[in-house]
Protein backbone atom coordinates (compact mmCIF):
# COMPACT_ATOMS: atom_id res chain seq x y z
CA UNK A 1 0.00 0.00 0.00
CA UNK A 2 1.33 3.68 -1.02
CA UNK A 3 2.55 5.66 2.20
CA UNK A 4 1.94 9.43 3.00
CA UNK A 5 5.41 11.22 4.20
CA UNK A 6 4.85 14.61 5.59
CA UNK A 7 7.32 17.33 7.05
CA UNK A 8 6.79 20.53 8.98
CA UNK A 9 9.19 23.31 8.74
CA UNK A 10 8.56 25.67 10.94
CA UNK A 11 9.57 29.46 10.05
CA UNK A 12 11.02 32.49 12.22
CA UNK A 13 7.62 33.07 14.22
CA UNK A 14 7.52 29.42 15.05
CA UNK A 15 4.54 28.93 12.39
CA UNK A 16 4.84 25.39 10.57
CA UNK A 17 4.32 25.21 6.72
CA UNK A 18 3.69 21.52 5.16
CA UNK A 19 5.09 19.19 2.70
CA UNK A 20 3.37 16.15 1.82
CA UNK A 21 4.81 13.47 -0.36
CA UNK A 22 3.27 10.55 -1.04
CA UNK A 23 5.66 7.28 -1.40
CA UNK A 24 5.79 4.01 -3.37
CA UNK A 25 4.34 0.77 -1.59
CA UNK A 26 5.15 0.16 1.86
CA UNK A 27 5.73 -2.87 2.87
CA UNK A 28 7.79 -4.94 5.42
CA UNK A 29 10.25 -5.91 2.30
CA UNK A 30 10.73 -2.36 1.38
CA UNK A 31 10.37 -0.20 4.78
CA UNK A 32 14.06 -0.35 5.44
CA UNK A 33 15.40 0.96 1.96
CA UNK A 34 12.13 3.68 2.27
CA UNK A 35 13.48 4.78 5.57
CA UNK A 36 16.84 5.48 4.16
CA UNK A 37 15.59 7.51 1.31
CA UNK A 38 13.46 9.35 4.19
CA UNK A 39 16.24 10.42 5.52
CA UNK A 40 18.13 11.41 2.45
CA UNK A 41 15.16 13.56 1.50
CA UNK A 42 15.38 15.15 4.56
CA UNK A 43 18.71 16.28 4.37
CA UNK A 44 17.97 17.49 0.65
CA UNK A 45 15.17 19.54 1.86
CA UNK A 46 17.05 20.80 4.89
CA UNK A 47 19.49 21.65 2.19
CA UNK A 48 17.54 24.37 0.32
CA UNK A 49 15.27 25.75 2.84
CA UNK A 50 16.38 27.86 6.05
CA UNK A 51 13.39 26.93 8.65
CA UNK A 52 14.38 24.39 11.18
CA UNK A 53 12.60 20.88 10.07
CA UNK A 54 10.37 20.16 13.16
CA UNK A 55 8.03 17.24 12.06
CA UNK A 56 8.18 14.50 9.81
CA UNK A 57 5.99 11.28 9.40
CA UNK A 58 5.24 8.22 7.63
CA UNK A 59 1.48 6.94 6.88
CA UNK A 60 1.66 3.85 5.35
CA UNK A 61 -2.16 3.41 5.58
CA UNK A 62 -5.54 5.36 6.12
CA UNK A 63 -8.58 4.24 5.64
CA UNK A 64 -12.18 5.66 5.82
CA UNK A 65 -14.24 3.45 8.14
CA UNK A 66 -17.39 5.08 8.08
CA UNK A 67 -19.61 8.77 6.74
CA UNK A 68 -21.79 8.42 9.52
CA UNK A 69 -22.76 10.30 12.72
CA UNK A 70 -22.80 8.58 16.03
CA UNK A 71 -27.00 8.38 16.73
CA UNK A 72 -27.07 9.50 20.48
CA UNK A 73 -26.87 13.08 21.18
CA UNK A 74 -24.40 12.64 24.32
CA UNK A 75 -22.15 11.57 21.38
CA UNK A 76 -20.07 14.55 21.52
CA UNK A 77 -16.07 15.32 20.31
CA UNK A 78 -15.37 17.92 23.62
CA UNK A 79 -17.02 15.07 26.22
CA UNK A 80 -13.35 12.97 26.52
CA UNK A 81 -11.28 10.50 28.32
CA UNK A 82 -7.95 11.45 29.40
CA UNK A 83 -5.82 8.46 29.56
CA UNK A 84 -2.75 8.77 31.49
CA UNK A 85 0.47 6.47 30.93
CA UNK A 86 3.61 5.52 32.01
CA UNK A 87 6.65 4.96 29.99
CA UNK A 88 8.28 1.21 32.07
CA UNK A 89 11.19 0.66 29.93
CA UNK A 90 14.17 1.27 32.01
CA UNK A 91 16.57 0.28 28.61
CA UNK A 92 16.12 -0.63 25.43
CA UNK A 93 19.12 -3.29 25.32
CA UNK A 94 18.14 -5.28 28.21
CA UNK A 95 20.06 -7.25 29.54
CA UNK A 96 23.34 -5.30 28.82
CA UNK A 97 21.57 -2.08 29.70
CA UNK A 98 23.65 0.25 28.08
CA UNK A 99 21.12 2.08 25.87
CA UNK A 100 18.98 3.56 28.78
CA UNK A 101 15.40 5.36 27.74
CA UNK A 102 15.06 8.72 28.81
CA UNK A 103 11.36 8.32 29.06
CA UNK A 104 11.32 5.76 31.85
CA UNK A 105 8.86 6.26 33.90
CA UNK A 106 8.05 9.69 32.79
CA UNK A 107 4.06 10.48 32.32
CA UNK A 108 2.28 11.11 29.25
CA UNK A 109 -1.89 12.07 28.53
CA UNK A 110 -3.71 11.82 25.13
CA UNK A 111 -7.60 12.18 24.78
CA UNK A 112 -10.11 10.20 23.20
CA UNK A 113 -13.49 12.27 22.10
CA UNK A 114 -17.07 10.88 22.49
CA UNK A 115 -16.55 9.25 25.98
CA UNK A 116 -19.14 6.91 26.74
CA UNK A 117 -20.20 8.49 30.40
CA UNK A 118 -22.65 5.48 30.82
CA UNK A 119 -19.44 3.00 31.73
CA UNK A 120 -19.09 5.55 35.29
CA UNK A 121 -19.35 4.31 38.59
CA UNK A 122 -22.02 6.76 40.22
CA UNK A 123 -20.40 10.00 41.50
CA UNK A 124 -16.61 8.62 39.96
CA UNK A 125 -15.04 10.48 37.25
CA UNK A 126 -12.34 7.49 36.15
CA UNK A 127 -13.47 4.31 34.17
CA UNK A 128 -12.75 0.94 36.07
CA UNK A 129 -10.13 -0.42 34.07
CA UNK A 130 -10.02 -3.95 36.27
CA UNK A 131 -13.22 -4.77 34.50
CA UNK A 132 -14.56 -4.50 30.48
CA UNK A 133 -14.34 -2.50 28.84
CA UNK A 134 -11.90 -0.71 30.77
CA UNK A 135 -9.98 -3.72 31.34
CA UNK A 136 -10.09 -4.49 27.64
CA UNK A 137 -9.09 -1.11 26.79
CA UNK A 138 -6.24 -1.08 28.64
CA UNK A 139 -5.14 -4.48 27.78
CA UNK A 140 -5.50 -3.63 23.93
CA UNK A 141 -3.67 -0.44 24.56
CA UNK A 142 0.05 -1.73 26.45
CA UNK A 143 -0.15 -4.40 23.63
CA UNK A 144 -0.15 -1.70 21.13
CA UNK A 145 1.32 1.38 21.93
CA UNK A 146 4.16 3.19 23.04
CA UNK A 147 5.77 6.20 25.09
CA UNK A 148 6.91 9.07 22.89
CA UNK A 149 10.55 7.99 23.34
CA UNK A 150 9.36 4.14 22.25
CA UNK A 151 9.22 2.10 25.58
CA UNK A 152 6.67 0.07 26.35
CA UNK A 153 3.52 1.81 28.66
CA UNK A 154 1.73 1.09 31.69
CA UNK A 155 -2.01 2.83 31.62
CA UNK A 156 -2.57 4.82 34.97
CA UNK A 157 -5.92 6.16 34.28
CA UNK A 158 -8.60 6.84 32.25
CA UNK A 159 -10.39 9.56 33.30
CA UNK A 160 -13.24 11.88 32.60
CA UNK A 161 -12.84 15.45 31.11
CA UNK A 162 -14.09 18.33 29.36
Amino acid sequence: MPGELKFALRDNSAETGRVEIHTGNVTAASLPGLLTEVGALRGAIEGITIGVMAKESLSVFETQLSAASAASPLAQKGVKWTVGYSDVTAFFDDPVNAIPNAGYQKIFTFTIPTADLTLLPSGEEELDLTVNPGLAFVTALENTARSPYGGEINVLYVRYSD
